[in-house]
């Protein structure tokens, strides 16, 4: 009895080493395929791969309408044991794998900019149509006396065959868009001396509000020392255009001065209106990315002739009061800090005294006098002249309101405008300045 239950478990025994052995032998087998030098999927065998590739390449094909010429990968495989069918890629998701993962090669077409390849296209015919949006990218005719004379890059732009990579095609959109914004850089600047946002803005060709907008942290005033963000964009290709444009032009009209002894220096009176002419020229000009940078008169003809505008001046001496019998003294135009004085600022003379004060304070006049000029004068903003006679005049500029007129006759201390900070200012202040016969002088030497 012992002797048959030894032989049953003997043969049980062999029975379970067999099977063992045939599970080793006989069980599941794939292959982990490995590119360049990473595992990434389980595959069934080579051949799977192999048809997958040729799938892959054929829809590429379609899709991009560009030659295939294989890729750059080196695809390895491991033998591997598995124990679950599942985990194997099916041929369709091998497919899409493949041409998402796989460096494909492509005969292309590349736009090259002295030399050096910009931008790869699917064809010959794509990359020179970008290169004609390209040059009518900064053309703007509005009428139809325009004649484009000549289109031309400045640097030297070719379109030749190459190979590239298949993720190194881009759209002709977007080949456009990359050759006439070029490559955006940020550079690092420091506020000097006489250094305002809208200065700095104007130099670097940009807007304040461009400036303003990569700078959030930068209001209205700066300080010398300050570091503010410059955001610029070059394009890779410079547009020359040369054209003919025939336009109509106002033609002024001249100014005549007659005098009258019977008036005070500073009235007037308009005695013929000038009218504009008009006339009709031709120019050939040239534009570089759609900025003139030259302009020749090649012909002009006379439509209607302008009218001289005829101003009678006065021509008496003004007598002024210079009020308390002290002669040459001039009363502060208002109360407040000068917070810059008269001389040189840096480099750029500064012909007048600023006085801070709030926005809106009233202005009075330093002098009796007449208004001779009560406008917007560029950098001065809202600007009024008075004329006291003798030779002496005042300025007060900047102003956020202007309450006189010319050949308005004012008194010492009437009020004449509201301090504010119009035309270049960097806040709220009046520009105070005084000249006797077209010098400027120091304000401080006639305030009292």
């Amino acid at each position: 009895m012992r002797s048959k239950t030894v032989y049953l478990l003997s043969l049980l025994s062999l029975f379970l080493f067999l099977a063992v052995v045939l599970n080793i032998f006989s069980g599941d087998k794939a292959f982990m395929l490995i590119i360049d030098g990473q595992s990434q999927v389980l595959v069934k065998n080579e051949s799977q791969v192999d048809n997958a590739l040729n799938k892959a390449e054929n829809e590429l094909t379609d899709e991009y309408l560009v030659n295939i010429n294989g890729y750059g990968n080196i695809l390895e495989y491991d033998k591997k044991k598995i124990e679950n069918e599942d985990t194997v890629i099916d041929e369709e998701q091998l497919v899409t794998f493949l041409k998402e993962k796989l460096d494909w090669e492509v005969q292309s077409w590349a736009i090259t900019i002295n030399g050096e390849p910009v931008v790869y296209l699917a064809s010959d015919e794509s990359a020179r149509q970008v290169l004609e949006l390209v040059k009518k990218q900064y053309l703007s005719i509005d009428n139809e006396k325009v004649t484009i004379e000549n289109v031309v890059f400045q640097e030297d732009v070719q379109v030749i065959g190459a190979k590239s990579s298949l993720k190194q095609l881009i759209t002709l959109e977007k080949a456009g868009e990359t050759l006439t914004q070029g490559v955006i850089e940020k550079i690092r600047y420091e506020v000097k001396e006489g250094d305002s946002l809208w200065t700095i803005a104007r130099a670097n060709n940009i807007t304040v509000e461009e400036l303003q907008g990569a700078n959030p942290q930068v209001k209205e005033l700066i300080n010398v020392g300050d570091s503010i963000d410059l955001v610029k964009s070059e394009p890779l290709l410079t547009v020359v255009y040369t054209l003919q444009k025939t336009v109509e032009e106002d033609v002024p009209y001249s100014i005549v001065n007659e005098y009258d002894p019977s008036l005070s220096q500073g009235q007037m009176k308009i005695k013929q209106a000038g009218a504009y002419g008009s006339r009709q020229v031709t120019y050939l000009i040239t534009e570089i990315n759609g900025r003139e940078t030259a302009k020749e008169t090649l012909s002009e003809k006379i439509t209607l002739k302008p009218i001289n505008r005829v101003v009678i001046r006065g021509a008496k001496p003004i007598e002024v009061s210079r009020g308390g019998g002290e002669s040459g003294r001039l009363q502060w135009p208002l109360r407040g800090y000068i917070t810059s004085g008269y001389g040189y600022r840096g480099r750029e003379f500064h012909p007048a005294i600023d006085i801070a004060a709030p926005s809106g304070t009233p202005v009075n006049a330093a002098e009796d006098g007449i208004v001779i000029s009560a406008a917007w004068q560029g950098n001065y903003g809202n600007s009024i002249v008075i004329n006291h006679g003798s030779g002496l005049t005042t300025r007060y500029s900047h102003l956020s309101a202007m309450t006189v007129s010319v050949g308005a006759k004012v008194q010492r201390g009437s009020i004449i405008g509201k301090v504010g900070s119009t035309g270049r200012s960097t806040g709220p202040h009046l520009d105070f300045e005084v000249r006797v016969n077209g010098s400027s002088r120091n304000p401080l030497s006639y305030l009292r």
